[in-house]
């Protein structure tokens, strides 16, 4: 269309020069000036009609390549326009030769300028048909562009949602099953086993990871069932230990350990009058009363021979500044624990009348002693060996001349310190052994211990005092003024009824150590 309007332009100027050139003819003075206006009037002619014809193959070849039905229409409104405007222009060229043949008449001459007045118009009216033309299509083409910018930017914005889509999708597969792994891992830690199997959804990389963790938790539950089914017989500590490859699994060495032994008061009997079932049965019901005591102190119970039960307390399952004093809290928390039980057999044994009173002593050592796994090569153990086992046994024994329930040695005592109620009963050599060894009721936790108590511990120990002093007078004295504070107090009766011999036979060498000559 630019060229169309340049060609059109030029059409205009030599039209407009055609109409210059008649007015000059109207003035021309000779001859020779005529044939001057009459060579350009012709040239002039000429190169208006070699403009139209271009103007022509212009619209041809747009029409030939316009794709728009509507730019079609619009282009082919030319055609006949130009052919119109040629048509006038041949009619301005033949009035123009005219006048240069000097026979044309002033009308004539007027009729010539007033043919190009006309082209000049039908020119002017292409111009306008023109500029609107490229107007309309420059309108048309911004709003093309409008439109397949909108368009463009609703295909961006489409193709960026269902990549977001595709990418959560793709992400949320990938993601999915690592998280439910998270979660398979968190239940592991958390201690749940059978909430922690994770489907495996996947055959890449975390299918694998999956099925090996899947794998794992399947191990990991055979380990807890293997603790959990020996935990029935040996502490679930020193199962653990051993599956994690620990010290029980390791050969014995020596530590300092708190050795602890207890046996039911008149056994025999209680056994004979019931029924092997019904005697079982209570049992396990005073095993679990009496064990769980122990095991909430860190304690380990080693065995039950018979009615009686073995504990120890050693690193790394107790502390050892603490484990004298975790000893002596269970051998208490037993004993309160006792009275409830005491209105639970009825109900165990199934029997209201004739009832079994079920008692116990207890010893409590702390010494050196070897700790490892020992046994054959079909069964083996993890214990604790050596003097002080014997002496914690033989310390449980010696209840019986006290009258006593909890016996400790001064080992235990002064690794407990100011956390326990205690009162130094004898010196006393057991048999078997040759060693003097200071013992302790272990009565109370720190506060836990009555006045009247008190008093009667006070008594006593100032009794024990001028015993070993060989001073019978003023232990006698002592002894006597314990057991006004309590006529039951068994070691205040044993010691007066010594400290009365004593002063009878006044013995030689006194050193106020009481030798035990016979097997408890």
């Amino acid at each position: 269309m630019f060229p169309l309007a340049r060609t059109m332009a030029n059409v205009e100027l030599e039209v407009q020069k055609q109409k210059v050139t008649a007015d000059f003819l109207l003035e021309a003075p000779d001859d020779e000036a005529v044939t001057t206006c009459l060579g350009l009037a012709k040239k002039q002619g000429a190169k208006s009609r070699d403009l139209l014809q271009q103007a022509k193959r212009l619209i041809h070849d747009g029409l030939a390549s316009v794709q728009s039905e509507q730019n079609l229409i619009a282009l082919a409104r030319f055609s006949p326009m130009v052919d119109e405007l040629a048509h006038q222009d041949m009619r301005l060229a033949a009035l123009t030769v005219r006048a240069c043949a000097r026979d044309a008449t002033a009308g004539e001459m007027e009729a010539a300028k007033a043919q190009a007045d006309d082209i000049m118009r039908l020119s002017d009216q292409i111009a306008v048909e023109i500029t609107s033309f490229v107007e309309g299509s420059s309108r048309n083409a911004r709003e093309n562009q409008e439109l397949a910018a909108r368009a463009n930017t609703g295909m961006i914005g489409s193709a960026t949602l269902v990549g977001l889509m595709l990418a959560w999708v793709v992400s949320r597969g990938l993601t999915r099953p690592i998280l439910r792994l998270q979660a398979g891992a968190r239940a592991v830690s958390a201690g749940l086993l059978a909430e922690a199997h994770v489907p495996v959804t996947t055959r890449d990389e975390i299918g694998d990871v999956t099925h090996a963790f899947n794998t794992m938790l399947v191990d990991l539950q055979e380990k807890e069932k293997i603790k959990d089914t020996f935990g029935q017989y040996v502490d679930p500590r020193i199962v653990a230990d051993l599956l994690n490859g620990g010290q029980t699994s390791s050969g014995g060495k020596k530590q300092v350990a708190t050795i602890f032994f207890s046996d039911i008061v008149g056994f025999s009997g209680i056994a004979e009058r019931l029924a092997p079932g019904t005697l079982v049965h209570l049992m396990n019901a005073y095993f679990s009363a009496m064990s769980d005591p122990i095991q909430r102190n860190s304690g380990i119970v080693d065995k039950y021979i018979g009615d009686a039960i073995m504990a120890f307390w050693v690193p790394p399952f107790a502390d050892i500044e603490r484990q004298a004093e975790l000893a002596c809290r269970a051998a208490l928390e037993q004993t309160e624990n006792l009275a409830a039980f005491h209105k639970q057999i009825p109900d165990i044994i199934g029997l209201r009348r004739d009832v079994p009173l079920i008692d116990f002593r207890l010893g409590i050592v702390t010494g050196e002693v070897v700790v490892g796994s020992v046994g054959s090569k079909i069964a083996r153990s993890f214990t604790a060996m050596g003097d002080c086992v014997n002496q914690a046994s033989r310390l449980e024994a010696v209840n019986k001349i006290y009258g006593t329930r909890v016996l400790i040695d001064h080992a235990t005592r002064s690794a407990a310190g100011d956390v326990i109620e205690a009162r130094e009963v004898d010196l006393i050599v057991v048999p078997g052994s040759s060693a003097p060894l200071r013992i302790y009721e272990l009565a109370a936790l720190k506060g836990g211990l009555a006045a009247a108590r008190q008093e009667l511990f006070s008594c006593y120990e100032e009794g024990l005092h001028w015993y070993r002093a060989a001073r019978w007078d003023q232990a006698a004295v002592a002894f006597s003024a314990a057991l006004n504070i309590d006529p039951q107090d068994k070691p205040s009766r044993v010691m007066f009824e010594r400290t009365t011999n004593a002063q009878a036979a006044q013995p030689a060498n006194w050193d106020g150590v009481w030798v035990m000559t016979a097997k408890l």
